[in-house]
């Protein structure tokens, strides 16, 4: 598993469970992961709840570290450190 540690640049959110993120240090050096779900209620709450936690993080400038996939970009797990 990869992780990509940084600020939220931008947070592209398309519905409630589905959402584009960029993390990284800068604005021009950041990378593109997405939410998704597999439509069971789960995993819909799941993305619901990263969603939720990555618009958080933007909102109050706290960095994150998104693990996801060494070949692909869907995030598994998100940790914000505390203060």
């Amino acid at each position: 598993m990869a992780q990509t540690t940084g600020l939220v640049q931008r947070l592209s959110i398309l519905s409630s469970t589905a959402a584009c993120v960029w993390i990284g240090p800068r604005p021009n050096n950041a990378e593109v992961l997405v939410v998704t779900n597999d439509g069971s209620a789960a995993d819909s709450a799941f993305a619901s709840s990263l969603i939720q936690m990555l618009a958080a993080a933007s909102t109050n400038f706290r960095a994150v570290i998104a693990t996801h996939g060494d070949t692909d970009a869907k995030i598994t797990a998100l940790q914000i450190d505390p203060v």
